[in-house]
């Protein structure tokens, strides 16, 4: 039997970046609230890491990014790799906003986002 394993998932923007938690078990996810992508990033992630103790992180990966962009998300993707020790997958986000259910609550929208991010890659597993 596989243990189940802890994973942060994230949509990564230059603003804001959408969070959820997802576990390799039963393949679920819950939204957490959207950080701000500000000089305060590395406490937002810190809390986030200590209460979820996760396992790995994945980082959408959209289809054709402006060179700031790249830029801005690998500095992200480094701050989670030095600061925090953590293993990080990418996954396509094709598509990831479109899919957001009407209904969504404005101030999540990004994190569900990052929930649809987790699914995809989940069932690619």
């Amino acid at each position: 039997m596989n243990k189940a394993q802890v994973v942060i998932c994230f949509d990564y923007g230059t603003s804001k970046i959408g969070v959820c938690v997802g576990e390799t078990v039963t393949g679920s996810a819950n939204l957490l609230d959207v950080i701000d992508n500000d000089r305060f990033l590395a406490d937002s992630l810190k809390i986030i890491f200590l209460e979820w103790r996760p396992d790995l992180c994945i980082v959408g990966e959209p289809e054709s990014p402006s060179e700031d962009f790249k830029k801005g998300k690998k500095s992200f993707v480094n701050l989670i790799k030095t600061e925090f020790n953590l293993p990080i997958e990418y996954a396509d986000e094709t598509l990831s906003s479109q899919t957001v259910p009407k209904e969504t609550s404005k101030h999540l929208l990004d994190s569900y986002s990052a929930k649809i991010i987790f699914e995809g890659w989940f069932n690619k597993k």
